[in-house]
């Protein structure tokens, strides 16, 4: 198959991909070549499109950007272009006309009508090869945890046999044509998703280095300058080497900016831990000095129990006292009153002399009994 490493980066159908084995020429029913496109008559329609993609068997499309532009849709055709891609398909087993519809289609440009009737078209052939059977409504699927992937297209085309693509002998189906297989139906997935589904160019080239661009690298600088100094589309190298460059310029700055984050992380488990050593140093105090008021709270509940029973006791005693006092005191004025009664029925009878008397009396006693309570309150006048 030819190279065609445009911007999309796919092959076509000849030849001189270093990373894909050549093709042994009796690998399934080819069409013809029907002589130099560039003098055939240029596809007008979309059913057009289809048998001229088919006949170059999966070489580059030699289509210009008015070409496509100019095509016309006819809803007439329809079932037309479904029944004439469902039976070109089944003669494609390399599956080598999908990719190379698509990659031009990417290139050039389209109409979004025409875009939508080829991408439509395109999965009818997708429907029609032994690969992508059952999967076709994980290959319309837009959710992404729902999609048809890549890295499963490429486990399947590892693994399909010969008599599942409609090959009669084994040795129709070498390594080489299962290696063009995979490369041809992994392709295909990318620019349909591509297409339809915006995808950019980085999932792109993702999904393509994972699974078909995954030769080993050569042990010798010698073989790798000479690969790569004779490869025919230095464009399309200059495209991946561009996309490496902004991952690694991408990876330095997100290493530079982790690295930036750690020494601040450091520096603030740095300062962490010394504010932590101050708060430990502070809890420690905090405790010793918890552990003193404690000790003095329970200081303090002790005396003011003792303090508690003592006044219960002075209690006992007081109400003693004052029931004595108070005992002594009605008694001395009882005695004192029945004076002053004495005094004041002299006085009614005109004993003054014995009314002063009982009077002078009773206010010595009231006198000493005065100064005998305020000795006992402790002086105080």
């Amino acid at each position: 198959m030819t190279t065609d490493d445009g911007p999309t980066g796919v092959h076509s159908a000849e030849g001189s991909d270093p990373s894909l084995p050549k093709e042994p020429a009796d690998i399934g029913p080819q069409p013809p070549n029907l002589g130099n496109s560039s003098k055939r008559e240029r596809p007008k329609t979309i059913l057009a499109l289809m048998e001229y993609a088919y006949k170059e068997a999966g070489r580059k499309l030699n289509l210009s950007r008015k070409d496509i532009f100019d095509l016309s849709l006819r809803p007439e055709d329809e079932q037309a272009e479904i029944d004439t891609v469902r039976q070109l398909a089944g003669r494609d087993p390399l599956f080598a006309v999908p990719p190379s519809l698509l990659s031009s289609l990417a290139e050039l440009g389209s109409e979004t009508l025409v875009r939508g009737r080829i991408l439509d078209l395109v999965v009818v052939a997708f429907a029609s090869h032994k690969l992508f059977e059952g999967q076709i409504e994980r290959l319309k699927e837009q959710r992404p945890q729902e999609m048809l992937t890549a890295v499963e297209v490429n486990r399947a085309a590892q693994h399909i046999t010969f008599s599942a693509l409609g090959l009669k002998e084994e040795s129709e189906f070498s390594d080489a044509s299962r290696a063009r297989l995979r490369y041809n139906a992994v392709s295909a997935l990318e620019l349909f998703r591509v297409l339809r589904d915006r995808w950019t160019s980085r999932q792109f080239i993702e999904d393509m280095s994972a699974t078909v661009w995954d030769t080993p690298a050569l042990p010798s600088a010698y073989k790798t300058a000479a690969l790569l100094a004779t490869a025919r589309n230095t464009e399309a190298l200059s495209q991946v080497s561009r996309h490496f460059e902004h991952v690694l310029h991408n990876s330095k700055r997100e290493t530079e900016k982790a690295i930036s984050q750690a020494r601040e992380q450091e520096l603030r488990a740095i300062t962490a831990e010394g504010l932590g050593k101050r708060l430990a140093a502070d809890l420690e105090k905090a405790r010793a000095h918890a552990a003193e008021l404690a000790a003095k709270a329970n200081e303090l509940e002790l005396r003011l129990s003792v303090e508690q029973s003592n006044r219960v006791v002075d209690k006992s005693h007081h109400v003693d006292d004052y029931e004595a006092l108070r005992t002594q005191v009605i008694r001395r004025l009882s005695t004192q009153a029945e004076l002053l009664g004495d005094g004041l029925h002299a006085l009614r009878h005109g004993s003054t002399g014995v009314a002063e008397e009982f009077v002078d009396r009773a206010l010595t006693a009231i006198g000493g009994e005065v100064t005998r309570l305020k000795e006992l309150d402790g002086g105080v006048q």
